[in-house]
C-alpha cells in the first residue's frame, strides 16, 4: 500500500478536531427549527470557489448596525380631524407636509391642502402633487399632496387641513432644518428566532440629550407585530430588548423591522431599522477536519429542515513579522434534505501571497441558509492550525 494511499485513508477516518470556543458575540443556534422545505425552486448543484485577499487591505467583518437618524415623524388620522384642521408641531422653518389617503380614502390634490396657525393662513413655499413626487422617485400613492411651508414659518404648531377629505390618511412630517433628530441603533443587525437584541434610542437638540418618552414595535416581514418595551436608562437614552419570537411562524423573505417612537412632549420622531431574523434550520456540529495538501477545511452540519446551505470563511496566514493577516475567502454552498452532512471550505495555496503561510486561522464563518435567506449561525474564529 502507498504512502499516499495510507495518508488519504489517514484523512478519511479522522476524528474531527474541536471548533474554538465560541464568544460571547457569536450567533450560535442552542436549537434546531424543523421547517417545511422551500415551495420556491432552489438550485441544489454545488458550489465552491475561493479568491485571494490583499494581506495589508483593512478587512470589516460582521460590522456594528448603522446609525439611523430621523428629523420625521408620521401620523394616522381620519378625514373629519383633517377637515376640521389637524395639529402638528415643527422644530424649525421649511417643514415638508406629506397627506397621503390609505386605501379607499379620497385623494387629496396638491391645492386643497391648507396650512394656517391660531386661525390665519401660512404661506406655502412649494406645492407638490402624486404625479411630481413619483417622478422625483418616491412611493407614493395616487392622490397624494405635498406641501413645504415658507421661510417665514418658523417653529410651532400648524393646523393642516383638507376640507374634502374621507376616510383614513397618514400625515408625514419632515423638518430637514431641525436640530431635533432622533437616533436609533440596534445592537446587532442579525439574530436568530427565540434570542434578544437590543435597541437603543437617543433624542437630540443639537448636542444636547432631550428627556423622551417613546415606544416600539417589531414588525415581521408577513406585517404581524409585537410592541416593545422602551424605558429610560440612567444616562437619558431609551432601551428597549428586541425579543425575537420563536413561534412567529413561516414568513416571506425579507428583514424585520424595528420601529420606534419618540417625543419630549411636544416634537415628536420616527425611525425604522432593519434586523435578519432567522430560524435556526441547521449549525455547524462542533468539528472540523483539516487537508493540509488541499489547504481546506472540512466541516460538520445538522441539518433540521432541508434547504440549500452556504459556508463562508476567511483564511488568515502568518506573514511577516509572524503577524496573522486575511489572505483569502472561501464559499461553499450544497443542498440538504436534513441530518447530519459536510461542506468543504477549500482555499488555493496559489492564492496565499507570497511570505505567508502556517500558522493559519480559519475566521470569520457564517453559516447561512439560501433557500430562505437566513443568516443561521456566525463565528469570529473557527481553527487555528500550528503548521
Amino acid at each position: 500500500m502507498t504512502l499516499a494511499l495510507l495518508a488519504a485513508l489517514s484523512n478519511a477516518h479522522a476524528a474531527d478536531a474541536p471548533m474554538l470556543p465560541a464568544t460571547t458575540s457569536d450567533q450560535v443556534p442552542q436549537r434546531l427549527a424543523v421547517l417545511a422545505a422551500p415551495k420556491s425552486a432552489a438550485e441544489r448543484a454545488p458550489v465552491q470557489f475561493s479568491w485571494a485577499l490583499d494581506p495589508n487591505a483593512a478587512l470589516t467583518s460582521d460590522a456594528k448596525p448603522a446609525v439611523i437618524e430621523s428629523r420625521e415623524y408620521w401620523q394616522e388620522t381620519d378625514g373629519a380631524a383633517l377637515q376640521r384642521g389637524l395639529d402638528i408641531a415643527t422644530s424649525a422653518p421649511g417643514a415638508l407636509i406629506r397627506v397621503s389617503p390609505v386605501t379607499g380614502a379620497a385623494k387629496v390634490s396638491a391645492d386643497s391642502v391648507r396650512i394656517s396657525r391660531a386661525g390665519r393662513a401660512v404661506r406655502a413655499a412649494k406645492r407638490t402633487d402624486a404625479a411630481q413626487l413619483q417622478s422625483a422617485g418616491l412611493a407614493v400613492g395616487e392622490g397624494t399632496a405635498a406641501v413645504q411651508l415658507a421661510d417665514e414659518a418658523g417653529a410651532g404648531h400648524y393646523a393642516v387641513q383638507v376640507a374634502q377629505a374621507r376616510g383614513r390618511y397618514v400625515v408625514h412630517v419632515f423638518e430637514p432644518r431641525s436640530e431635533v433628530r432622533l437616533l436609533a441603533a440596534l445592537s446587532h443587525d442579525h439574530g436568530l428566532a427565540g434570542t434578544s437584541r437590543e435597541v437603543v434610542v437617543d433624542l437630540q437638540r443639537g448636542d444636547t440629550r432631550l428627556k423622551a418618552q417613546g415606544g416600539a414595535l417589531l414588525v415581521a416581514p408577513s406585517g404581524r407585530s409585537w410592541p416593545l418595551n422602551l424605558k429610560a436608562g440612567d444616562d437619558g437614552r431609551l432601551r428597549a430588548a428586541v425579543s425575537l419570537p420563536s413561534d412567529a411562524g413561516e414568513q416571506p423573505p425579507g428583514l424585520w423591522e424595528v420601529q420606534v417612537f419618540a417625543g419630549d412632549g411636544e416634537i415628536q420622531r420616527d425611525a425604522r431599522t432593519a434586523i435578519a431574523v432567522a430560524q435556526p434550520t441547521a449549525k455547524l456540529d462542533g468539528g472540523y477536519r483539516f487537508d493540509a495538501a488541499k489547504l481546506s477545511f472540512d466541516l460538520p452540519l445538522r441539518a433540521a429542515s432541508p434547504g440549500r446551505y452556504e459556508v463562508r470563511g476567511t483564511l488568515y496566514a502568518t506573514g511577516p513579522g509572524r503577524a496573522l493577516r486575511p489572505v483569502a475567502i472561501a464559499h461553499s454552498a450544497r443542498w440538504l434534505d436534513g441530518g447530519a452532512g459536510r461542506i468543504e471550505l477549500a482555499f488555493d495555496r496559489a492564492q496565499l501571497a507570497k511570505g505567508y503561510g502556517a500558522p493559519y486561522e480559519l475566521r470569520d464563518v457564517e453559516l447561512n441558509d439560501q433557500s430562505r435567506l437566513a443568516p443561521v449561525e456566525r463565528r469570529q474564529r473557527v481553527a487555528r492550525i500550528a503548521r
